[in-house]
């Protein structure tokens, strides 16, 4: 199986990394990449971690960074639709395919 992420969540990320960035320094910034990247290679390995919401959906948190990872598997595929803020309004995502 295999992954892609949206044009939408593609910015989340990289605001997220420039978040933690300004406001930890770069090492944490790169720390959250890398907990980032090994949280969806056990999606894609598992595709049924995370907590499952609306429309097939599931959310699988970002260790100890305050972000989930929402993401939907199809046709083997995991399609990873946000890199959801846990301090944002809520289900902000819930519009995206």
């Amino acid at each position: 199986m295999s992954f892609v992420l949206t044009p939408e969540a593609e910015a989340e990320l990289s605001d997220a990394a420039s978040f933690c960035r300004r406001h930890f320094g770069p090492v944490a910034a790169e720390n959250f990449l890398t907990i980032f990247e090994s949280k969806v290679r056990l999606i894609v390995e598992f595709p049924g971690v995370g907590t499952a919401t609306s429309k097939g959906r599931r959310l699988y948190p970002i260790g100890r960074y305050p972000f989930s990872i929402l993401y939907k598997v199809e046709d083997g595929v995991a399609r990873i639709s946000a890199i959801a803020h846990h301090g944002r309004k809520p289900a902000y995502w819930r519009g995206r395919r």
